[in-house]
């Protein structure tokens, strides 16, 4: 959070960015209800899911978080209370999604070292905006349903711009290529 305000203090200088960090690309609206002033310049993240994007949106008159990979569109959602606790809280439910694809434990590890530090900026892709609007319609969790399972209900949805792939399969294969060698960009 330090870093995205020394960016607005410094003009986005981008040496004040970590050397691992994680940019959360927010709409408009979740930025005022953080609190936050987005980096002009965030560089792009280290982390292998890349980018996050977030909105806070309603269901049952509940304000909740959904976070989507900009690489995977895998969404995670989480619960819009204590502002200043997003980041850890992105980074912990991260863990239990990932844990539940099947992603060995040393890789969500080393995902979550490199969301330590989270730099917020404004989103820049219609395009995951559009997927994220897809997920607000067909999220429908029962009342008592656990947000982890809603989540993993939607990454189960093919997305036109992962080339009608799956966000589960698609982050799956995605850590399959880095512990194989090969480059997690497409």
């Amino acid at each position: 959070m330090a870093a995205s305000r020394a960016s607005a203090r410094n003009g986005g200088a981008s040496d004040i960015f970590p050397p691992t960090m994680v940019v959360l690309r927010c709409t408009r609206r979740l930025l005022r209800r953080l609190h936050e002033t987005a980096a002009e310049d965030a560089p792009a993240s280290s982390t292998v899911l890349g980018d996050w994007y977030a909105n806070v949106l309603w269901v049952y008159r509940k304000p909740l978080v959904l976070a989507v990979s900009a690489r995977t569109l895998l969404p995670v959602l989480l619960p819009a209370r204590d502002p200043a606790s997003l980041g850890p809280r992105l980074v912990a439910a991260l863990g239990h999604t990932l844990t539940a694809l099947g992603i060995p434990a040393h890789r969500i590890e080393e995902e979550q070292r490199h969301m330590a530090q989270i730099v917020f900026a404004r989103t820049l892709s219609r395009q995951i905006l559009g997927t994220m609007n897809d997920f607000y319609r067909m999220l429908d969790p029962a009342p008592d349903q656990p947000l982890i399972s809603a989540a993993l209900e939607l990454a189960e949805a093919p997305c036109a711009p992962i080339g009608m792939e799956t966000p589960d399969r698609v982050t799956v294969n995605l850590f399959d290529a880095v512990r194989a060698g090969r480059s997690p960009l497409r």
